[in-house]
Parts: structure tokens; C-alpha cells; sequence
């Protein structure tokens, strides 16, 4: 049995936001193998009292309330938290066997060393999704910065430079296995309340973006951890000695002079990758509608998305140009 920590910024639930987080917690949900201990969570994709909210509201949906989640950060100087204490007593009582999701920004797992200096050493690994290589990540005609790591670079320094195995998904290995609508369609056997959520994201990245797909970032962290042989793993050494190295979330490969971390950037089998998330999903479907309740609703109607979309079909070219700078053919993100 994998005994796992998720530390996560998630927001599905929440209309035209961010599903990842969530479609990460669902897959975790759906392995046998996988002993979720418990949830921290963080600010990132929405304010932490949002965050904590949609993922307490996640859990519930699925019948799965007996998983503790636990308050984390609200920013990325908050350290003082349940969140930081709990990772700090579960990785304490069982040494060299938990692994961590690293879902969004790493303020939770840099409190948790400042607590006990030797927190890393008992960690069994960390799995973290960010990152970027390039000067900026190419999502149809925007150019974007890193989603996870430059929100709180001093912790993401720390975790780095963890006395324990890193590995990192950045997000161009993320663009490498989108989810189509070819692949949403396979996921009919879910709800409503799932299938509006991920329709609204759709709908977000045509406007933003002008692309018909979306990406998981999320998921690839606990499929790496159930089936490493769908990547191509790459130990490598990377600048980490201070924060300017790590600006926007910039992963630098070095000599050995840098920390070793595995960054996987290929895709072994994109096919086993579909197979595998699609099943396990509907793995844990199966297991939800056998509960006495089924599943519970997320309480966003229908008329709220309504509203929403007119808005946003307004807002969005005010803010692509308020939020982005116009450069030949593509927006950059400031």
C-alpha cells in the first residue's frame, strides 16, 4: 500500500475554474494501492478559504468524508497552520513511507521543514507538478509563466533542495497528454456535476486560448506514482542554489553542481496514459454509486453558469488586455 499526503490547491467544483486538482484527488481515489492519509490544502488556483471549501465539497460528493483534510496557507507567508502540523505528525509517525502530491504552491510542505529540520529526510518522495523550462509555456495564442512554483519561490526552494527523492512534472510534459473531447466522451458514466464542470473549462480555454482541448497538469503526479513506466524518467541536475535561479518558476538544467532531481519529459505510452485514467475514474464511479447515497451535488445551478458565461464573454478581451502583452501573434502573460 502507497500511503499518500495530497497537498492541493483544488477548485473543481467552483464554475469555469480549474478541474485538475480535483480529476488528481479522483484518480487517487480510484487505486487500490493508493492509502491516502489525508488533504492539505493551499492558495493558488482561489483563496484558501475557497480552496478548502471545494475540496471539503469534493470529498462529500463522493462519500468520502472520513479522509481528514486539513487548512493550509493563504499565502505564501502563512506557515502557522493545521496543515503544516499534520504533515509534520504523519510524516514524524511513519518515516520513509509517505509520499506527497505537490498540487500547487509548496507553502504547506516549507512550513512543515521550519517546524521539524529533518521533515524531508522522513518523507518517502515528493511528487510535484510546475515548472517551467522555457521563458514562457505556449497554450494556443498565449504564452503563459509557470502555474505552481513562482507563487511561493522560497518554498519551492526548500523543496528542491529536499534531502529526499523530487520528482517534478513541469508543465511541458503536461501539454504532451491533453484531455479531447474525444476523451470526454468516455467519461459519460460520471454525473452531471463532474461533466458541467469540466464542459465550463472547455468552454474557458476555446476563449482564452482558441483551443479545443484542455489540460490535466494535475493528474500526471499520481499517475507517475501508480504507473512510472508510462514516462520517460530523467535524473538530471538543475539550478536551485537561490531564488534567482528559480524566477517564474524557471527549471535550468546544470552540471553537478546542481540538485539531482528525476524530471520525466517524455511520454513512454500515451495510449496506456488514457487507458489508465479513464478506467480508474470509472473504477471509482463504480464504487460511489454502490454507496447507500450515491453521489452529492456541488450546489452550482445551472442559472449562475448561465450568467457567468455572458459575463466572461465580455470580460475575457478586456482582460487578455489588461493581463497580457500583444506580440506579433500571441498574447504574453505579464
Amino acid at each position: 500500500m502507497k500511503k499518500v499526503i495530497i497537498d492541493t490547491d483544488n477548485t473543481m467544483g467552483m464554475n469555469f475554474r480549474w478541474n485538475d486538482d480535483g480529476l488528481a484527488i479522483l484518480y487517487s481515489l480510484g487505486v487500490e494501492e493508493i492509502q491516502i492519509i489525508g488533504l492539505t490544502t493551499v492558495f493558488g488556483n482561489s483563496s484558501i478559504k475557497n480552496v478548502h471549501k471545494q475540496t471539503k465539497r469534493l470529498l462529500k460528493s463522493i462519500n468520502r468524508t472520513d479522509i481528514p483534510i486539513y487548512r493550509g496557507a493563504s499565502g505564501k507567508d502563512d506557515v502557522d497552520t493545521t496543515a503544516v502540523e499534520f504533515l509534520v505528525e504523519q510524516v514524524d509517525s511513519n518515516p520513509g513511507e509517505i509520499t506527497i502530491f505537490g498540487l500547487g504552491p509548496l507553502t504547506n510542505l516549507y512550513g512543515a521543514q521550519k517546524i521539524d529540520p529533518e521533515f524531508f529526510e522522513k518523507v518517502k518522495e515528493i511528487i510535484l507538478m510546475g515548472g517551467i523550462t522555457e521563458e514562457r509555456l505556449t497554450i494556443g495564442r498565449t504564452k503563459i509563466k509557470d502555474v505552481n512554483l513562482r507563487n511561493d519561490l522560497t518554498a519551492a526552494l526548500e523543496v528542491l533542495n529536499a534531502k529526499c527523492p523530487v520528482i517534478i512534472i513541469n508543465c511541458h510534459i503536461c501539454k504532451d497528454l491533453p484531455l479531447n473531447k474525444e476523451h470526454l466522451k468516455k467519461l459519460d458514466f460520471w454525473p452531471q456535476i463532474y461533466l458541467s464542470k469540466i464542459k465550463n473549462e472547455f468552454w474557458m480555454h476555446n476563449k482564452i486560448h482558441k483551443i479545443d482541448h484542455i489540460y490535466i497538469w494535475d493528474v500526471l503526479v499520481p499517475v507517475y506514482l501508480t504507473h512510472p513506466e508510462i514516462f520517460k524518467d530523467n535524473p538530471i541536475h538543475i539550478k536551485a542554489s537561490n531564488i534567482e535561479d528559480l524566477q517564474e518558476g524557471s527549471l535550468q538544467e546544470t552540471d553537478e553542481a546542481g540538485i539531482s532531481v528525476n524530471m520525466p519529459i517524455e511520454v513512454n505510452d500515451e495510449k496506456k496514459f488514457y487507458e489508465t485514467i479513464i478506467q480508474t475514474w470509472k473504477n471509482l464511479d463504480k464504487k460511489v454509486r454502490e454507496t447507500e447515497h450515491g453521489y452529492a451535488n456541488f450546489k452550482n445551478g445551472s442559472v449562475g453558469r448561465s450568467l457567468m458565461k455572458a459575463l466572461l464573454s465580455v470580460m475575457i478581451p478586456l482582460l487578455l488586455k489588461l493581463m497580457y502583452k500583444k506580440k506579433g501573434d500571441y498574447y504574453y502573460e505579464k
